[in-house]
């Protein structure tokens, strides 16, 4: 017995302890990443060095900030001396990739009308947009709208922080004219929702008939083709021809339904063939459980919607303390602040860059309020932010009535 004691002791002593966590763990070029060092025996804090594989170092901490400028696999080293005088060297490989691009809607622009462009996973909310037609050079949100005057070929670029990025991300765009007397056949507005109009379900397993449903407003005529999607695999094929110029649902079907055999979380979307779109379409979420299961509603500030015209605009921010590593519901209400009535306010929900949830709102009358309930979500929301944008749609170009941000904290 004693020795058997002895030796699960020599093994003990011979495990490393160390541990090199960073964060993200998918990280962007020019991405701010925090490096964290820690072992079971402490460690000395100045004989800490960090080499970081692209030809830049740090010492002198256990906890570190660093950015790469290109994407690649870099092989991370930290070597320090343990409280216990032990010398330690440990590896971590990290992966850095480029995810920031330009999409554009609609994706046949014509000459004269009003293009949407996005500046999709950059790290900032301050984009400098050039985009080639001689316009002034602008430092703007991520998401806006710009019209060309001639036809032809020009390059969209935008840069992080007001230009101070050294990437320079671009996309080309080809500008044509109308032919015909009718405009082409392009999407302008895809909600996903369920039955009851809401982005999220929570079922029993095995339960029957449930259903997804995509409104869909486009222009023109011609074959859609669109593929919903299950945890990002098909599910199911629709080819409908529409007619011209107006608005259509089209759903998942009951023979069969969404699968509902699977306990957990499962994301429903649409996948659009054709017409080609470079369109955002939400995700929508249903909850499987064995049984009854309440999920956390998470009730946020009252939001007003305010006119931002000729202002600039503030974007405010507030802590919302969600449940740690469960699912829940963001929960609040809009109030109409502007002097007017709106005839079609459209609201996107973010978390981070994830389109969470897009609804359209009719009929918005002055001081009218009106609720919300978003997507359900899972994971871990420790620090990330929660965006709330409210358009005025009624006429183009799209007006931008508020936009607020809040910081999720965890339990």
């Amino acid at each position: 017995m004693k020795k058997i004691i002895l030796i699960l002791s020599i093994f003990y002593a011979q495990i490393n302890f160390c541990t090199i966590i960073y964060n993200p763990t998918q990280p962007n070029v020019e991405q701010n990443i925090s490096f964290n060092v820690t072992h079971i025996d402490g460690i000395y804090p100045p004989s800490v060095f960090w080499d970081f594989g692209d030809g830049t170092n740090g010492q002198g901490s256990t906890s570190v900030n660093k950015s790469y400028t290109s994407i690649g696999n870099f092989l991370v080293t930290v070597n320090y001396r343990t409280l216990k005088e032990q010398n330690v060297t440990e590896q971590i490989t990290i992966n850095v990739v480029e995810r920031r691009r330009i999409t554009f809607t609609p994706s046949n622009p014509i000459l004269g009308r009003d293009i949407t462009f996005r500046a999709e996973n950059f790290l900032s909310n301050d984009i400098l947009w050039d985009f080639g037609d001689g316009s002034e050079v602008q430092c703007l949100q991520k998401i806006v709208v710009h019209r060309y005057e001639r036809v032809g070929r020009y390059t969209v670029t935008a840069r992080d922080w007001c230009g101070n990025s050294v990437s320079n991300i671009f996309v080309n765009i080809n500008i044509g004219e109308e032919k015909g007397p009718r405009a082409p056949f392009q999407i302008s507005y895809i909600q996903i929702r369920f039955e009851d109009g809401k982005p999220y379900k929570s079922i029993i397993k095995d339960s029957p008939n449930l259903v997804a449903y995509a409104d869909i407003k486009y222009e023109g005529t011609g074959l859609l083709i669109a593929q919903w999607e299950v945890d990002g695999v098909l599910f199911k094929q629709v080819n409908r021809i529409l007619p011209y110029a107006a608005q259509t649902t089209i759903d998942s079907g009951n023979a069969p339904s969404l699968p509902t055999n699977l306990l957990g979380l499962h994301d429903v979307t649409l996948r659009i063939i054709q017409p080609q779109t470079q369109y955002e379409i939400p995700i929508i979420r249903y909850f499987v459980s064995a049984g009854k299961y309440e999920i956390e509603k998470l009730e946020f500030p009252k939001i007003e919607a305010k006119t931002l015209e000729g202002e600039d605009l503030v974007i405010e921010e507030s802590n919302v303390i969600a449940p740690k590593g469960k699912p829940f519901i963001i929960k609040g209400n809009i109030k109409n602040t502007t002097l007017r009535d709106i005839k079609f306010a459209l609201l996107r929900i973010y978390v981070e860059e994830e389109l969470i949830d897009q609804k359209l709102i009719k009929d918005f009358k002055q001081s009218q309020d009106r609720e919300f309930e978003t997507s359900l979500l899972y994971g871990t929301y420790e620090g990330k932010r929660v965006y709330v944008i409210i358009y005025d749609i009624t006429e183009k170009p799209q007006k931008l009535l508020f936009l607020k941000k809040f910081l999720l904290k965890e339990k």
